[in-house]
């Protein structure tokens, strides 16, 4: 029952990631003369409505089931570890991105801007409003998903040592976790922080620690990417340009 359940939780969010392709034909059709960005503009708050439609629906779902896998069968952290592990956590996922950002860039060669980030700052800058979905609904759903749903089922069902599940659900968690940002250039980074989240879940038992990790990052990283935009993108091309010199002394 418990994986009908994770099937559910995923056909939502798909539902939701799919909710305006219908309200956009339906616009483009009646208004044959509207542009790319006035139809984004338009369709934005189905967009908004349809993650929180989302939420609740996964939320529903989620308390509906008692037959927890084996993450939270397990023993559960109390108040103040959960909330330790969430401010942790938070400089944990930060200390594993920088890292993993940097052998993405300079190791790997691809660039250092993330096309599925500057899309959702020019997101937020056209409909501000859309901020409560970076920074609030989107994270509740994706770790439904990606941590419950995905990672939780594929964690369950691995065979042996705990630790090759973990290796093998994060991996496929973190890879599906890529594609649905459509953002290839930056795998490694989606893959780093599928796993980082995924020791959250494990190590805590409450799939409420990966979520708030993952709602403070977004909103940190939308607070300062609005604030100090000009001074990231210098940072920006100071980077590129060291990129290119370490790589030709390589």
């Amino acid at each position: 029952m418990r994986q009908l359940y994770s099937v559910l939780i995923i056909v939502i969010f798909l539902a939701v990631q799919f909710a305006v392709v219908p309200v956009s034909i339906i616009m483009a059709a009646v208004n044959p003369s509207i542009t790319e960005d006035q139809l984004l503009d338009q369709v934005l708050p189905y967009q908004a409505i349809a993650f929180a439609i989302g939420v609740i629906a996964v939320i529903i779902i989620g308390q509906l089931h008692k037959n927890k896998n084996r993450i939270e069968r397990g023993r559960q952290a109390d108040i103040p570890v959960t909330i330790a592990w969430i401010v942790g956590g938070v400089v944990l996922a930060y200390a594993t991105q920088v890292i993993a950002g940097l052998v993405n860039v300079y190791v790997l060669g691809n660039p250092m801007e993330s096309e599925n980030t500057a899309g959702i700052i020019d997101m937020i800058q056209s409909a501000p409003f859309m901020i409560l979905v970076v920074a609030l609904l989107g994270p509740i759903l994706e770790e439904y998903v990606f941590r419950r749903a995905i990672f939780g089922e594929i964690y369950e069902v691995v065979p042996g040592p705990k630790v090759v599940a973990f290796l093998v659900a994060g991996l496929v968690s973190g890879l599906i976790f890529a594609v649905a940002h459509w953002d290839f250039t930056h795998i490694l980074i989606y893959v780093v922080m599928a796993y980082t989240f995924s020791f959250l879940y494990v190590i805590t038992g409450r799939l409420l620690v990966p979520i708030m990790v993952h709602m403070l990052m977004n909103g940190l990283v939308v607070l300062l990417q609005l604030m100090f935009q000009d001074y990231i993108e210098q940072m920006e091309d100071i980077q590129n340009g060291l990129g290119v010199i370490i790589r030709l002394l390589m």
